[in-house]
């Protein structure tokens, strides 16, 4: 698969999360795993991430930032909400075989307020 229809798949799914399920879950494999090591947690099959994501008790969004990568190795970034929630910061490593994902790994965390120290060597990030 070229990146471009890589890039085009991912994008797909991450327009279509929290709206159209079905949609989402067309990009992994039948064996695919959804990993959060946060929390120590897997999920094993397509179906299974999509019984997941479909009983998720929140309205998900999510606004995709970037991504990168190239071959069977992608990275996003993303603002993921939860309900009104104000928006987490998130990084998805997405491992393709052929043209599906067959393993996601998802990394999520709190935005937090940079201390006053370092402000003369950083610049805010409007998004």
């Amino acid at each position: 698969m070229d990146d471009g229809t890589a890039r085009a798949l991912i994008t797909e799914h991450y327009e279509n999360a929290g709206i159209d399920e079905v949609k989402v879950h067309e990009i992994y494999t039948e064996d695919a795993v959804l990993e959060f090591p946060q929390g120590r947690e897997r999920i094993k099959g397509k179906a299974n991430i999509y019984a997941f994501r479909s009983s998720f008790p929140a309205k998900v969004r999510l606004k995709i930032w970037r991504i990168t990568g190239g071959g069977d190795v992608w990275v996003n970034h993303a603002n993921i909400t939860y309900d009104d929630a104000p928006p987490s910061n998130s990084v998805t490593i997405m491992e393709f075989r052929g043209d599906k994902v067959f393993r996601e790994t998802v990394y999520i965390s709190d935005p937090w307020k940079p201390p006053a120290w370092r402000a003369q060597w950083v610049e805010p990030m409007d998004d």
